[in-house]
């Protein structure tokens, strides 16, 4: 997906929230755009967290869990990377970012601590301007 394509704030412009359920290998993602559909999905599944854009409810003999969409999907639903907690591989998924640049923003972040500003990655080695304003498009800070 290019670039200029992707709205400059996805998914909080116009409040949609994409879950993906997963049940015996199968996985379903569904977007909700009112609040009441969230707190109805929780309650069929008796989840005690909050449900936010990108996560994933997994359906299994032994419960239920939440974790992540793959970041590739959350990037395809506009669903933005959180730059404090991503993996090298969420970090891979956005564009212009390869498995180099990635270890160097994560090795960024465990020495300095978290992110608390996303103009701070421009002080990553390979990230100028023009990246960084891609960059941000992507991102958000958790």
């Amino acid at each position: 997906m290019p670039l200029s394509s992707i709205p400059e704030n996805p998914i909080y412009e116009n409040q949609v929230t994409f879950v993906e359920i997963s049940e015996n290998g199968i996985s379903t993602v569904r977007s909700f755009s009112k609040p009441n559909q969230l707190k109805e999905l929780k309650n069929k599944y008796s989840l005690a967290e909050h449900l936010k854009s990108g996560d994933k409810i997994i359906l299994s003999d032994g419960g239920v869990s939440v974790t992540k969409i793959s970041a590739l999907k959350r990037i395809s639903f506009g669903v933005p990377i959180g730059i404090n907690t991503a993996t090298p591989d969420d970090l891979k998924a956005i564009p212009g970012i390869g498995e180099q640049l990635a270890i160097r923003i994560i090795n960024f972040r465990d020495d300095k601590g978290e992110f608390q500003n996303l103009d701070e990655l421009d002080n990553v080695e390979g990230i100028g301007k023009k990246k960084l304003k891609a960059i941000k498009k992507l991102t958000y800070l958790d």
